[in-house]
């Protein structure tokens, strides 16, 4: 069968794609990968076949610095709104500005008028039998109405997006009909109507949440939100990289890596966590710090601790498996490579999306702490650290967690089921 993927142009929701693209072209199928001109390079270095769409995002600002479009703000805005430890939390107003500013201004920049419509004329010139859409480049979803194609979501982490989404629909239909307004609905009505494609209300779910999501979720982690989920072990891709010698020489002191991911230095116009601060906390102890900074990122330090290695970038694939501990932002991608090596782990949660809570949930089964932002200093990182290093229990639980997730099922192996789903939902046999 034809597979379509597609992501907005950033790499780290592309890098959680390509094992699974993988698993598809390894299995027969003919992939391709359609994003922002800007993403083209990651995609063939990837090994996929890359189709460029739309105009250049930008995200990052390219050399200038900064982001490019409105995403540094909005983002954390808009994700801000979707997360909450009590639904009582999640009233009509939150959701009516979360969705309102997501659909006019967050997920419009993700894929805008230009990339949607040759997206739109790729889906119709190529017609693939399955659309595989990153969960925030909501264009699949209408690419695979305009050519009748089977779709399906990939998550990046939690759900907050179909939670969200689920529960503005249920106070949508508790307001008087004097106060009824649909944003959501709206913009999804005038995507379609673009390309000649009639909307009706119960469309909204399906091109919002898609026609199952491919989750790679940690196991426990997942929102019961009584949607189709099919479970997939998500297999650590660092993009293309060499193993520097220097990973394997003997060591004399435990190894300890900081990870700070590429989102905020590439994306986000900087890290939220004072780099200093964590330098300052961790390199007192008596360990091989492994710092993955760039330059920038290392600007503010006027010189580096002893038994610090600073560089800018090691495949964590490759580094997590000599490592006693890891220290680290959050982000899903470097959650995957932490879980699936089993490390203990320190998460100092960014505020971009889910990583608060994914830290929070590693620190419940056992397998790591995390050091909230209002406690942030180097006492409470060095205090930390240590107890990963010296309380056995954490080793323990990280390696109960690596088990769990090594029996969720493989790219490789959920391809049959892929293949059962596109057929029940498209014309693919």
């Amino acid at each position: 069968m034809r597979v379509l993927l597609t992501v907005f142009a950033a790499k780290t929701h592309l890098f959680n794609l390509v094992p699974l693209a993988w698993a598809l072209r390894s299995a027969g199928h003919d992939v391709r990968v359609a994003s922002q001109p800007d993403l083209m390079d990651a995609v063939t270095r990837a090994g996929l076949t890359g189709v460029p769409v739309g105009d250049e995002l930008r995200m990052g600002g390219g050399a200038g610095g900064g982001s490019a479009g409105p995403t540094a703000q909005t983002f954390q805005g808009v994700s801000g709104d979707l997360v909450w430890a009590d639904e009582r939390d999640a009233d009509w107003e939150r959701l009516l500005g979360a969705f309102t500013v997501g659909c006019s201004v967050q997920y419009e920049y993700f894929a805008g008028g230009a990339m949607l419509d040759e997206l739109v004329e790729l889906a119709r010139d190529w017609r693939p039998d399955l659309v595989v859409w990153d969960a925030l480049t909501f264009a699949g979803a209408i690419a695979a109405r305009a050519c009748g194609a089977a779709h399906a979501r990939m998550l990046f982490g939690l759900d907050y997006v179909s939670r969200g989404y689920l529960r503005y629909r249920e106070l949508l239909r508790r307001q008087p009909p004097e106060l009824w307004d649909d944003p959501v609905s709206d913009w999804l009505r005038g995507r379609l109507d673009r390309y000649g494609l009639g909307f009706a209300e119960p469309d909204a779910l399906e091109l919002m949440t898609g026609q199952w999501s491919i989750d790679p979720t940690p196991p426990g982690m997942q929102f019961p939100l009584g949607l189709r989920y099919v479970p997939v072990r998500q297999v650590p891709y660092n993009g293309p990289a060499a193993v520097p010698d220097w990973i394997h020489e003997p060591r004399t002191r435990p190894r300890v890596a900081l990870s700070l991911g590429m989102s905020g230095r590439d994306l986000m116009g900087g890290d939220t966590i004072p780099v200093e601060w964590l330098l300052a906390g961790l390199a007192d102890l008596d360990v091989e710090l492994v710092a993955t900074l760039s330059a920038a990122q290392l600007a503010s330090v006027s010189a580096l601790p002893d038994r610090v290695r600073a560089v800018e970038f090691v495949p964590l694939n490759d580094l997590l498996p000599t490592c006693a501990a890891v220290v680290h932002h959050g982000g899903f991608g470097t959650v995957v490579n932490v879980l699936t090596h089993g490390v203990p782990n320190l998460t100092v949660p960014a505020p971009w999306w889910d990583e608060a809570d994914l830290g929070r949930g590693i620190a419940e089964r056992g397998a790591g702490l995390v050091v909230e932002p209002a406690a942030l200093g180097p006492d409470s990182l060095r205090d930390g650290l240590a107890r990963l290093l010296n309380e056995p229990a954490f080793a323990e639980g990280a390696a109960r967690v690596r088990e769990e997730l090594l029996a969720v099922p493989s790219p490789h192996d959920l391809v049959p089921a892929i293949e059962a789903l596109t057929a029940e939902h498209g014309s693919w046999r």
